[in-house]
Protein backbone atom coordinates (compact mmCIF):
# COMPACT_ATOMS: atom_id res chain seq x y z
CA UNK A 1 0.00 0.00 0.00
CA UNK A 2 1.17 3.37 -0.53
CA UNK A 3 1.40 5.97 2.34
CA UNK A 4 -1.03 8.28 1.04
CA UNK A 5 -4.63 7.83 2.25
CA UNK A 6 -6.42 8.74 -0.76
CA UNK A 7 -10.11 8.80 0.56
CA UNK A 8 -9.46 12.36 1.32
CA UNK A 9 -8.65 13.42 -2.08
CA UNK A 10 -10.72 14.85 -4.49
CA UNK A 11 -11.36 12.92 -8.14
CA UNK A 12 -9.33 15.72 -10.09
CA UNK A 13 -6.44 14.63 -7.15
CA UNK A 14 -7.11 11.38 -7.73
CA UNK A 15 -6.45 11.49 -11.82
CA UNK A 16 -3.22 14.14 -11.16
CA UNK A 17 -1.77 11.88 -8.62
CA UNK A 18 -2.44 8.65 -11.33
CA UNK A 19 -0.76 10.52 -13.91
CA UNK A 20 2.34 11.56 -12.04
CA UNK A 21 2.74 8.05 -10.77
CA UNK A 22 2.78 7.00 -14.38
CA UNK A 23 5.48 9.62 -15.22
CA UNK A 24 7.71 8.71 -12.37
CA UNK A 25 7.56 4.40 -13.68
CA UNK A 26 8.18 6.05 -17.48
CA UNK A 27 11.33 7.41 -15.61
CA UNK A 28 12.67 4.26 -14.77
CA UNK A 29 12.96 3.26 -18.32
CA UNK A 30 15.57 4.94 -18.25
CA UNK A 31 17.08 4.89 -14.24
CA UNK A 32 16.03 0.79 -14.53
CA UNK A 33 14.99 1.38 -10.88
CA UNK A 34 12.36 -1.59 -10.19
CA UNK A 35 11.56 -0.39 -6.67
CA UNK A 36 10.47 2.75 -7.94
CA UNK A 37 8.47 1.44 -10.32
CA UNK A 38 6.80 -1.37 -7.88
CA UNK A 39 5.91 1.47 -5.42
CA UNK A 40 4.36 3.44 -8.11
CA UNK A 41 2.35 0.44 -9.71
CA UNK A 42 0.89 0.21 -6.26
CA UNK A 43 -0.23 3.74 -5.91
CA UNK A 44 -1.69 3.22 -9.34
CA UNK A 45 -3.56 -0.09 -7.98
CA UNK A 46 -4.73 2.18 -4.70
CA UNK A 47 -6.01 5.26 -6.69
CA UNK A 48 -8.01 2.77 -8.61
CA UNK A 49 -9.38 1.15 -5.75
CA UNK A 50 -10.31 4.46 -4.08
CA UNK A 51 -12.38 5.29 -7.84
CA UNK A 52 -13.74 2.05 -7.94
CA UNK A 53 -15.17 2.37 -3.96
CA UNK A 54 -16.91 5.48 -5.47
CA UNK A 55 -18.35 3.82 -8.35
CA UNK A 56 -18.05 3.74 -12.55
CA UNK A 57 -18.31 7.12 -13.13
CA UNK A 58 -15.47 7.82 -10.80
CA UNK A 59 -13.22 5.17 -12.17
CA UNK A 60 -14.15 6.42 -16.09
CA UNK A 61 -12.23 9.62 -15.06
CA UNK A 62 -9.30 7.96 -16.12
CA UNK A 63 -10.83 8.21 -19.35
CA UNK A 64 -9.24 11.78 -19.68
CA UNK A 65 -6.19 9.79 -19.69
CA UNK A 66 -6.16 7.68 -22.62
CA UNK A 67 -5.34 10.93 -24.46
CA UNK A 68 -2.01 11.83 -22.54
CA UNK A 69 0.96 13.12 -24.01
CA UNK A 70 3.33 10.17 -22.51
CA UNK A 71 2.93 6.92 -23.45
CA UNK A 72 3.03 5.31 -19.90
CA UNK A 73 0.01 7.31 -18.81
CA UNK A 74 -1.77 6.30 -21.93
CA UNK A 75 -0.90 3.03 -21.30
CA UNK A 76 -1.41 2.38 -17.32
CA UNK A 77 -4.87 4.66 -18.00
CA UNK A 78 -6.10 2.08 -20.41
CA UNK A 79 -5.22 -0.85 -18.45
CA UNK A 80 -6.81 0.56 -15.50
CA UNK A 81 -10.34 1.61 -16.88
CA UNK A 82 -10.34 -1.04 -19.12
CA UNK A 83 -13.16 -2.48 -16.88
CA UNK A 84 -15.34 -0.08 -17.29
CA UNK A 85 -14.75 1.77 -20.51
CA UNK A 86 -13.67 -1.20 -22.52
CA UNK A 87 -13.56 0.64 -26.22
CA UNK A 88 -12.03 3.64 -25.48
CA UNK A 89 -9.06 1.56 -23.57
CA UNK A 90 -9.06 -1.06 -26.41
CA UNK A 91 -9.08 2.15 -28.79
CA UNK A 92 -5.99 3.36 -27.08
CA UNK A 93 -4.48 0.40 -26.70
CA UNK A 94 -4.85 -0.52 -30.48
CA UNK A 95 -3.30 3.20 -31.07
CA UNK A 96 -0.13 2.39 -28.94
CA UNK A 97 0.78 -0.74 -30.64
CA UNK A 98 0.09 1.07 -34.13
CA UNK A 99 3.15 3.11 -33.21
CA UNK A 100 6.34 2.55 -34.38
CA UNK A 101 8.31 0.04 -32.13
CA UNK A 102 10.16 3.07 -30.18
CA UNK A 103 9.48 2.48 -26.55
CA UNK A 104 8.39 -0.60 -23.84
CA UNK A 105 4.70 0.64 -23.90
CA UNK A 106 4.25 -0.18 -27.87
CA UNK A 107 5.59 -3.32 -27.12
CA UNK A 108 3.45 -3.84 -23.63
CA UNK A 109 0.31 -2.73 -25.54
CA UNK A 110 0.56 -5.39 -28.35
CA UNK A 111 1.12 -7.70 -25.73
CA UNK A 112 -1.95 -6.95 -23.69
CA UNK A 113 -4.01 -6.66 -27.16
CA UNK A 114 -2.60 -10.26 -27.57
CA UNK A 115 -3.53 -11.37 -24.17
CA UNK A 116 -7.53 -10.16 -24.40
CA UNK A 117 -7.63 -12.03 -27.38
CA UNK A 118 -6.80 -15.19 -25.28
CA UNK A 119 -8.64 -14.24 -21.87
CA UNK A 120 -11.05 -11.49 -22.83
CA UNK A 121 -10.95 -10.87 -18.96
CA UNK A 122 -7.84 -10.36 -17.95
CA UNK A 123 -8.23 -6.34 -17.25
CA UNK A 124 -11.11 -7.17 -15.37
CA UNK A 125 -9.73 -5.94 -11.61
Amino acid sequence: MSDANYGSFSIDELIKQFERSCLMQYETDITGDIDIFNHEYQTLVDITNELQVRGPLARRELVRLLSDANNQVRLQAAKFVYPVARPEATNCLQDLAGEPFSDPQVFDARMTLRRLEEVPDCLDH
